[in-house]
């Protein structure tokens, strides 16, 4: 079965949105790979404005969160896996859902899952052979 934080963190977005308020996400910075300003990390974790006037270059996928934002001004590239993030609520009101435990995103699996998709990107680059068939027309 499919992990359940992707639809919950999507559903409680955008009722967030719907309802104009300013989604903020709880994220736990230490989980691997997660990119995010470590001088804003506090106790290993860090809250994101995640609202569409803050960030740019959003994407969501079933494996992670990316976009870009500014930190004192500085344009920086954000990557959560879901696996880091703990919380989305509004800002305003407090009202949310904190992420409940999941298997699939304990430490140890989700390494494991990385080492087997960089594994299998490395099957897929096969050598490139020239081609003969084609002809330059001029």
């Amino acid at each position: 079965m499919k992990p359940l934080r992707p639809y919950l963190y999507h559903a409680y977005y955008n009722w967030l949105l719907d309802n104009d308020y300013t989604p903020y996400l709880l994220v736990d910075a230490s989980y691997p790979d997660v990119d995010v300003p470590t001088e804003f990390v506090r106790d290993d974790k860090i809250i994101l404005n995640m609202s569409p006037r803050s960030i740019g270059q959003y994407v969501v996928n079933d494996d992670a969160i990316s976009f870009n934002a500014r930190f004192q001004g500085m344009l920086r590239d954000i990557y959560i896996p879901f696996g880091a993030a703990q919380a989305i609520y509004a800002q305003e009101t407090g009202d949310g859902v904190m992420f409940q435990e999941e298997t699939y995103y304990d430490e140890a699996q989700y390494l494991a899952r990385s080492t087997e998709q960089t594994e299998s990107i490395k099957v897929k680059k096969a050598p490139k052979t020239k081609s003969t068939h084609l002809k330059l027309v001029k």
